[in-house]
């Protein structure tokens, strides 16, 4: 009977040889390659063998698997309607997705698609890699939705179960390093013919698409079921070598299972029997947390307690403990203290390979280097991703916890790419005119004014080495990306307080703060009554056009330097006039403005100081984010050359000024 309902990605392996193994001939150049149009035709899946972890009769086990690409085996309508292209089949949010699927079909027994690569800057060196050749490997994500166990032929004569994926959705095609149907690659415009014979080809020198075998009837480069015996000519055999490695494997599943048992309490019953049976790790696993679930069912039943049970698979649960364990040690909100609390950096290395079933060296630092890089079907490992969910997680709060006033007197707006945007000044209402009877409306225009806006991205590295870990550093990974969350908002604040300092050139060719723009003071003054009297009445009485009526606009904040914060707030705060001889007088500007205090200011000036609208009511200065994402976004990546993981922390802003009318400076003196 056919099994349903599994979501794989097809993942470097290396699977039992094909009864003939194909072999590509020498390529022509990436014909398909349009670098106008940033497109590439790829194939994505020529049905070659690749192991996947799959569900067979209720025990998940790795074993060699086949895509069906008969016509109507997979949906290809949905991988061009909803399918995306991804960096290394990585989905940690919208900023993984590096291009667009334009159209996919099955041709002379292979699925082929034709990518688009986005634009963005950081989809550029990807796209780069694939114009030159360097990187050619794709691999497809893709939902089972019916299987069934075939007999084949090994590469060593033995008949292997392979589970053929018969009907599939396609999620997603990611651009790979390395990946695991041998054929799936960027392909060039002439057909290319495979070798059944497995004669040596000649060398690839560009990349190459992979074709298939001419017969079209039968299911695409799948051989047919074994019904007799098959004849092949073998290569000699090493029996001792295979018992050699046989019995290494059997102690360290063994050994695993043991250590399995002791983290969840699992009885001796059950674990004589996983060892008698010869049950996989991974099968013992979900067995021992299933009969660790039932125990806390039967424990709590009848007495009105919590039931117990399994809602993770051990993987996800690894991730989250030792996540929210890490988080406790380096006293981060949103830790708990847990089993992995006690654990070292290297202890925590260890168990991941543990939870992926992966035999660790004996050698302390071949282990945390292979914790780095053991992933399975995924590009980055089970070790590393807790890394970077605690960084992340520390870089967040110290986004949250910078102290910065830029957000009160600015106002937050969207841009959806790096290209210059211009920002149309709607031409402000002055009054609405009068609808005669019987009369019709008139249009209102579109302002002349337009202020441009541009994204850039800001951003540093720090990569968490196997050394720190060895060394158990939980500062690389909690306190140094907090304090780079911290630099982010600074950035943002420091963007936004330079319009004021550096006073940039508008649209119209005058700069932000000119006699022209009736925003700046005649001569400059300290903050008095008369002083900011003036600043008011200045933007009180701006107007949209020369003849048009004043705007009647209210400064809502007063931004000065460090150097003037206790006199302004004497002036803002103070129900008498603060200069007066006897202190009787009123002070009819208290309360003019809330005050805003900054010391970057004083840099420029410590004598210059500022009115500013209310930015949710008026143009003031706009601070855009890259798709309204507010946050810093910190990107993972296994580093290959050093062991470790490499984290990125970024963020895309661009501040720009919208209106002169909305703000006043006075130099001060």
């Amino acid at each position: 009977m056919p099994q349903t309902e599994q979501t794989t990605t097809q993942a470097p392996a290396a699977p039992p040889p094909r009864t003939a193994p194909r072999q590509l001939v020498q390529g022509a150049r990436l014909q398909t390659l349009d670098e106008a149009a940033r497109t590439v035709e790829v194939v994505f899946s020529t049905s070659d063998l690749v192991e996947h972890w799959v569900n067979h009769n209720g025990v998940v086990q790795r074993m060699p698997t086949r895509l069906v690409l008969e016509q109507g085996a997979g949906d290809l309508a949905a991988l061009v309607e909803q399918g995306v292209v991804l960096d290394s089949h990585m989905e940690h949010g919208a900023r993984s997705v590096i291009g667009s699927i334009e159209d996919a079909w099955i041709e002379q027994g292979v699925a082929k698609a034709r990518l688009r690569f986005s634009s963005v800057e950081d989809v550029e060196p990807i796209w780069q890699r694939v114009v030159e050749g360097t990187l050619r490997n794709v691999s497809i994500g893709f939902r089972a939705i019916e299987q069934e166990v075939r007999i084949e032929q090994g590469g060593d004569g033995e008949r292997i179960e392979v589970m053929y994926f018969t009907r599939w959705v396609p999620l997603e095609i990611s651009v790979v390093p390395r990946g695991g149907d041998r054929g799936a690659r960027t392909q060039s415009a002439q057909p290319q013919e495979l070798s059944p014979t497995g004669a040596t080809a000649a060398p690839i020198e560009e990349t190459t698409e992979a074709a298939p075998a001419a017969n079209h009837q039968q299911e695409a480069n799948m051989p047919e079921p074994i019904t007799g015996a098959v004849t092949q000519a073998q290569p000699p055999v090493d029996q001792a070598a295979i018992r050699q490695q046989a019995a290494q494997d059997e102690r360290a599943r063994i050994a695993e299972i043991r250590q399995t048992a002791t983290q969840l309490g699992t009885t001796d019953t059950l674990v004589q029997s996983a060892i008698d049976d010869g049950t996989t790790i991974d099968a013992f696993r979900a067995q021992a947390i299933e009969a660790f679930a039932q125990a806390g069912q039967s424990a709590t039943a009848g007495v009105g307690g919590p039931r117990a049970s399994v809602t993770q698979d051990a993987t996800e649960r690894f991730r989250q403990g030792a996540a929210e364990g890490l988080m406790a040690r380096a006293g981060m909100e949103g830790g708990q203290r847990n089993e992995f609390t006690g654990m070292t950096l290297a202890e925590l290395a260890r168990q991941s390979l543990t939870v992926a079933g992966v035999r660790s060296p004996s050698d302390r630092r071949d282990m945390v280097g292979q914790a780095f890089v053991q992933s399975g079907a995924h590009s980055t490992s089970d070790f590393a991703n807790v890394l970077a969910n605690v960084a992340h997680k520390a870089a967040l709060r110290g986004w949250n916890e910078a102290e910065e006033t830029f957000q009160m007197w600015t106002r937050t707006g969207t841009l959806t790419d790096f290209k210059a945007t211009k920002r149309v000044g709607l031409g402000l209402a002055e009054s609405l005119p009068e609808v005669p009877e019987g009369g019709g409306y008139t249009y209102g225009t579109v302002g002349d004014r337009g202020e441009t806006i541009t994204l850039a991205t800001y951003g540093k590295m720090l990569k968490i080495t196997r050394q720190a870990i060895i060394n158990d550093d939980l500062a690389l990974f909690s306190t140094l990306p907090g304090k780079m969350g911290r630099a982010a908002k600074r950035t943002i604040g420091n963007l936004a307080y330079a319009i004021l300092t550096g006073n940039p050139t508008m649209s119209d060719g005058t700069a932000l703060f000119h006699a022209d723009h009736r925003n700046l003071a005649a001569s400059g003054a300290v903050p008095s009554i008369t002083t900011m009297a003036a600043g008011k009445t200045a933007m009180r009485t701006q107007k949209e056009s020369a003849t048009g009526p004043a705007l009647n606009i209210t400064p809502k904040y007063m931004i000065v330097p460090a150097a003037l914060e206790v006199a302004a707030a004497q002036l803002l705060q103070s129900a008498v006039d603060p200069t007066a001889n006897k202190g009787h007088a009123s002070n009819p500007v208290a309360g003019m403005a809330q005050l805003i205090v900054d010391g970057r200011l004083d840099a420029a000036s410590a004598t210059g100081w500022y009115l500013a609208a209310d930015p949710n009511a008026y143009d003031t200065i706009e601070v855009a984010y890259l798709d309204g994402v507010q946050e810093p976004y910190l990107e993972e990546k296994t580093a290959w050359s050093t062991d470790g993981v490499e984290l990125k922390v970024r963020i895309d802003a661009g501040v720009a000024p919208l209106d002169h009318r909305t703000l006043y400076k006075n130099a001060g003196s």
